[in-house]
């Protein structure tokens, strides 16, 4: 009786192993969900702070979104939400470490050309400039009658965009899960961009990886909200509804702690 009983629990074990790890398993790290805000100025609401020091078109909360018209030539205000700790790099050896970006936005417009990030991950969990890159750009350039969504690493040249092809219609709300891959070794990271109506309903969209040249590989520290433009890189018209960044085991480390698991009920069931 106790070797049928184990032999399902190992075939359990084994399916995890198989299937991989859901990425709603997730700890969060920060989420901002903009309907639970006051209307009004963004900075100084649960934990946000301004990030750098233009302070024209100041991020606003107004019926639960955080919106923007887009269009503007020069860096606006940018808003920063820290994590606890800094993520860095995983050692040669140790296991990739993922970390999921998750956004509930509408695009209202976008650049033809040249795109400036609407969303990142900031190097450090601070407001210091020096040493602070984005990291896990995020952005929306026009295509046809609508736009695509494009994500990078870093900022780097070796880290080009990569863009999906399904073209997406203004206006309309989509979840845009950017999943970071943190692999250990230098220009191994990338990222699986995914969209869908809903968090449950997530489409493989762009996939964003090493090109060429010498890379640095990034840390991640806070979420940032970029209201960045200029005369050459062109804003998007963005409303985010809720954001949020969780980190995920590997796929293979779920497994293993859901064998080990089931192994230790094994023989405590054994035992009584």
């Amino acid at each position: 009786m106790f070797r049928k009983w184990f032999t399902s629990l190992a075939v359990a074990a084994l399916s995890v192993l198989c299937l991989g790890y859901s990425p709603t398993q997730g700890e969060t790290i920060v989420s901002a969900n903009f309907s639970s805000y006051t209307n009004g100025a963004l900075v100084g609401q649960n934990g946000w702070q301004q990030y750098q020091t233009q302070t024209s078109l100041p991020l606003t909360v107004s019926g639960g979104a955080v919106s923007w018209v887009g269009g503007s030539t020069v860096n606006n205000q940018d808003a920063f939400l820290a994590f606890p700790q800094q993520y860095n790099q995983p050692a040669v050896g140790d296991p990739t470490q993922i970390l999921n970006f998750d956004i509930l936005l509408s695009i209202t417009a976008a650049p033809s050309l040249n795109p400036s990030y609407f969303a990142a991950l900031n190097t450090l969990t601070t407001s210091s400039t020096t040493n602070n890159f984005q990291n896990a750009r995020l952005v929306a350039q026009a295509s046809g009658s609508g736009y695509v969504f494009g994500a990078r690493v870093n900022g780097q040249g070796g880290y080009p965009f990569a863009y999906g092809t399904d073209v997406l219609d203004f206006g309309v709300d989509y979840a845009l899960r950017a999943e970071i891959h943190m692999v250990a070794g230098n220009a191994n990271d990338f990222i699986n961009l995914y969209v869908g109506p809903d968090f449950n309903n997530l489409t493989l969209y762009a996939t964003a990886a090493y090109g060429s040249g010498t890379v640095s590989d990034p840390s991640f520290g806070a979420m940032l909200i970029s209201q960045f433009g200029s005369a050459s890189v062109g804003e998007p018209g963005v409303s985010i509804k809720s954001m949020s960044v969780s980190a995920v085991p590997e796929p293979t480390s779920a497994g293993l702690l859901a064998l080990t698991g089931i192994v230790g009920m094994a023989l405590r069931r054994r035992r009584s």
